[in-house]
């Protein structure tokens, strides 16, 4: 009934350089509901650990959705308080992602020469993420930092329902930011959806415009019967539009319907 893929590639200027992606993303797929999760460490000299901090909240992000989703009240709960329900996850996606940075900075001690920086832990593990749900009962999605949230509707609409409000230049809302909870932008649905997509900002930068950018994601659900050739077909686009277009690294996680089956 729900499946979903993810991919994610190096930008060009990164294999230049010879630093590390500092994307990720990841997907939770069932019977009952599907998740699909996108990171985007923000690479910079103060953030130089931030490769680590896309992977923690990939990881953090999927894993705390799940279990919320997993509820046995869940489905009611969600249906009479959504948008309550939504800004606690966001509470707990950023609690949690700050604990388990903590962790990792206290197994993984830095050298005494980025010590001497004095940046505050959160800054040196800076991302954004982004997240979509998809399941029988309703659908969300919720966004911190730049990067897209796109939708399909059952009729094959496709769309932008939300998008990060504080993104401007070159700021970015992250993860690190000391008031990180005010600046999540969320979305959710009690109609049936077809797909949900989620990408990291190296991918619609790749785009001349906003229009071909959705275009883009309607010929990607047109793949979706064969799989494994659309994993590969979108490794290779990427590594095409990173190359001639953003240069930057790019990541997609998208979830679907088998509309056949249901049907």
């Amino acid at each position: 009934m729900f499946h979903g893929m993810h991919q994610t590639v190096t930008g060009e200027s990164h294999i230049r350089k010879k630093t590390v992606c500092q994307d990720s993303s990841g997907i939770v797929v069932n019977q009952d509901f599907a998740i699909a999760v996108v990171a985007d460490g923000h690479g910079s000299a103060k953030h130089f650990r931030s490769d680590i901090g896309s992977k923690i909240a990939v990881k953090i992000t999927a894993g705390l959705l799940e279990k919320y989703m997993r509820r046995i009240t869940f489905v009611e709960q969600f249906r009479q308080h959504p948008q309550f329900i939504l800004k606690q996850m966001e509470k707990q996606i950023l609690m949690k992602w700050r604990e388990a940075i903590e962790e990792y900075h206290r197994e993984n001690p830095l050298t005494e020469e980025e010590a001497a920086k004095n940046i505050r832990v959160p800054v040196i593990y800076g991302s954004t993420v982004l997240a979509a749900i998809l399941s029988y009962d309703f659908s969300f999605g919720m966004v911190l930092g730049d990067g897209e949230f796109v939708a399909m509707d059952q009729e094959g609409k496709i769309f932008i329902p939300v998008e990060d409000e504080n993104a401007h230049a070159n700021y970015t809302s992250s993860l690190c930011n000391t008031n990180a909870i005010e600046y999540f932008e969320d979305w959710y649905t009690m109609e049936k959806m077809q797909a949900m997509f989620v990408s990291t900002d190296g991918l619609i930068k790749s785009f001349a415009s906003e229009e071909d950018f959705l275009k883009y994601h309607g010929l990607i659900f047109k793949m979706l019967k064969d799989p494994d050739k659309t994993k590969k077909s979108l490794e290779r686009n990427f590594e095409k539009r990173t190359r001639e277009g953003s240069g930057d690294d790019i990541s997609m996680a998208l979830v679907y319907r088998d509309q056949e089956r249901e049907e």
